[in-house]
């Protein structure tokens, strides 16, 4: 089974915590092609200088020894209201 979200970074440089919650394998995040900026993924204090650089239409993905916490995973953004997407594997 998998968990699927959105994070909207709606103030750039602003953290944004994703939505959804549940313990997981791997995440998959994608950049929307349509957004104007990179967008940064990582922990809590994630910022252009700490966190994963993904370019608009990019992808990136994470994959656990065990498992994680979803909801420990944030994103940042260059420019407001840039998103990315995820898929997570919690099975």
């Amino acid at each position: 089974m998998a968990l699927i979200g959105t994070i909207t970074v709606t103030s750039a440089g602003t953290a944004v915590q994703s939505g959804t919650s549940g313990t997981v394998r791997g995440i998959m995040w994608r950049a929307r092609a349509d957004n104007t900026g990179i967008v940064y993924v990582g922990y809590s204090a994630v910022s252009s200088s700490n966190g994963v650089a993904i370019s608009p239409g990019d992808a990136f993905t994470v994959l656990f020894d065990g498992y994680e916490r979803l909801e420990s995973w944030y994103a940042d953004a260059a420019t407001n209201s840039d998103k990315v997407d995820f898929v997570a594997d919690n099975s």
